[in-house]
């Protein structure tokens, strides 16, 4: 049995205390760059601390090798540190989300999809960690669509609040993760768009193939549509830092049906774009955290 002690409990929040902090201070020094300046110049800091911080690089790596295998180890290290960079460029992009609304430029394609659904009818915009996600709701407002989000709340409740001043920027309503279910149902009912990302692990979901790999995939996003008739409609937002925007895509609606056909479909696109730019997946999540459990090769069961 183990026991948390009072000293434990300081230390934690303490911990937390900092972190809040350090989020703050950054925001707040950085603040007169522009979000695309910071991004493009701290962007090899972040390839160089997932290269040199141990826990991400093994978690990328056996996520790597699971999908694909045969890698060298030039290559490995190519790819973690690519991939590093596009995850720091996501922490600086969510440190300033008010910010980069006014700043960022958006390149939309499929917005017939979104725009031409019937009168009174909801949207679920289906996503992935993949870009930046936030990107597709801005481009939603921009088109007068506003967009609200399912968000996962934070274990470091200070960090929490920070993101949840930023949220909001992008659209509303922010609803949490299991408390806002009802609310989401009646938002959709009402003829609103919401977003959810839908490519983290979740223990005891059906399994589906996801970039070629079995992988525990939450049905609750087409059952809502099914339920509902809201259009369920695949968007994406690739971050190109060269020409300094984002090319933000709606695609065609998933045609309602049996839930696991349809959220297979949905895996099968998500994976299609990942294809075409690993490095803007977020590698970092236990997306095959049991199928890699069941082979011995996941030593990680944080």
């Amino acid at each position: 049995m183990s026991y948390v002690t009072d000293k434990d409990k300081w230390l934690t929040r303490a911990s937390e205390w900092m972190m809040y902090a350090s989020a703050w201070s950054f925001r707040t020094l950085t603040w007169p760059l522009s979000t695309w300046a910071l991004t493009r110049s701290l962007a090899p800091l972040g390839g160089w601390i997932a290269w040199k911080v141990p826990m991400a690089r093994k978690r990328i790596i056996e996520n790597v090798d699971h999908v694909f295998p045969g890698l060298t180890d030039a290559e490995k290290k190519v790819f973690v540190k690519a991939n590093g960079a596009q995850t720091l460029c996501l922490f600086v992009e969510y440190s300033r989300l008010d910010k980069v609304l006014r700043e960022v430029g958006v390149e939309v394609s499929g917005e017939e999809h979104l725009r031409g659904r019937p009168d009174g009818t909801g949207a679920i915009l289906v996503t992935a960690h993949y870009g930046n996600w936030e990107a597709v709701r801005m481009a939603a407002k921009f088109m007068g669509q506003e967009c609200g989000i399912i968000y996962r709340a934070f274990n470091n409740r200070y960090l929490d609040r920070f993101t949840m001043n930023l949220i909001p920027a992008a659209g509303e309503p922010v609803l949490q993760k299991g408390s806002g279910m009802r609310q989401l149902l009646a938002h959709v009912k009402r003829g609103g768009v919401v977003m959810i990302l839908v490519d983290q692990r979740n223990s005891g979901a059906p399994y589906l193939d996801f970039l070629g790999k079995p992988a525990e995939t939450v049905l609750a996003a087409a059952e809502l549509a099914t339920r509902t008739g809201a259009a369920l409609i695949p968007a994406v937002a690739e971050r190109d830092l060269a020409k300094r925007r984002f090319k933000v895509t709606f695609e065609a609606p998933v045609a309602i049906s049996a839930p696991e056909k349809m959220m297979q479909e949905v895996n099968d696109r998500i994976s299609g774009w990942i294809m075409q730019a690993p490095d803007q997946w977020f590698w970092l999540h236990r997306r095959w955290r049991t199928t890699l459990r069941s082979q011995g090769k996941s030593g990680d069961r944080a």
